[in-house]
């Protein structure tokens, strides 16, 4: 399939161009996420075998546990990323180069995703639907230190400019394809509340993660892209480079 038209598009459309891509390439993206997601999963099972009277669990070992997951899910985003850029643009979509890709940058990526994950914690703090604000204003941070290179200052400031005056397209975009998501979750652990035996209860949704969780960072990709076209006339940009015979700039910023 080729890659979706190069053009602004509403938070129903990009959702809609997430799914496309999503279908066109879904063995590559489920080898992604489960590259990225076993290590925790095998964590997770470790744990749930280990004999109650030798776990300790306190509320810091729950935020731990809470930051670990939240940078684990950081990494596979940032992997499911490089290929959904990779798909947006025409470019084969390679695992391995963005496996490799995110490795280089994985230490930023972590750092700025704890950053990240600070922000939305005060925001929720002080009012619940605060944690919004940075969670829109911060939404490229991740695409642009993988895929412009960027480091984390200039990460948050990148992303700054893009969702400056359309945070609210932003919201609206990630909150779909999260609502998509929570419904497909929400029936599985129906499912999975049928099931008796702990362990299977969680290789259950483990698996549920790995196969579903894609779309929304390939939402994020297409969202950065669509920010990028509507600020900065990328889709020009891209098609004038088609027309020269020049291969896509995906990491050259303005």
């Amino acid at each position: 399939m080729a890659s979706p038209a190069l053009r602004p598009r509403s938070p129903t459309e990009i959702v809609d161009a997430s799914f496309q891509i999503l279908r066109a390439h879904y063995a590559q993206f489920v080898m992604c996420s489960a590259l990225a997601y076993l290590p925790w999963l095998v964590v997770d099972l470790v744990r749930a075998g280990t004999p109650a009277t030798l776990q300790t669990i306190d509320i810091g070992t729950n935020l731990l546990l809470l930051l670990g997951w939240w940078l684990e899910f950081a990494l596979m985003s940032a992997v499911l990323l490089v290929c959904a850029s990779q798909a947006f643009l025409g470019e084969p979509v390679d695992v391995a180069s963005a496996v490799r890709r995110t490795i280089s940058r994985a230490p930023l990526v972590l750092v700025a995703a704890a950053i990240r994950l600070v922000m939305v914690f005060i925001g929720l703090f002080f009012f619940f639907f605060g944690a919004l604000y940075p969670a829109a204003r911060y939404f490229a941070v991740t695409p642009a230190i993988v895929l412009e290179g960027a480091g984390i200052g200039r990460a948050f400031a990148r992303s700054t400019e893009l969702s400056k005056g359309r945070k609210w397209h932003i919201i609206l975009t990630m909150g779909l394809v999260f609502v998509i998501y929570a419904v497909l979750a929400l029936g599985t652990m129906f499912v999975v509340g049928l099931i008796q035996i702990r362990l299977l209860q969680m290789i259950v949704m483990g698996v549920f993660s790995i196969v579903a969780y894609p779309i929304v960072a390939i939402t994020a990709a297409v969202l950065y892209y669509d920010m990028r076209i509507k600020s900065e006339g990328l889709d020009i940009e891209l098609m004038a480079g088609a027309l020269d015979g020049a291969p896509p700039r995906e990491a050259a910023t303005p």
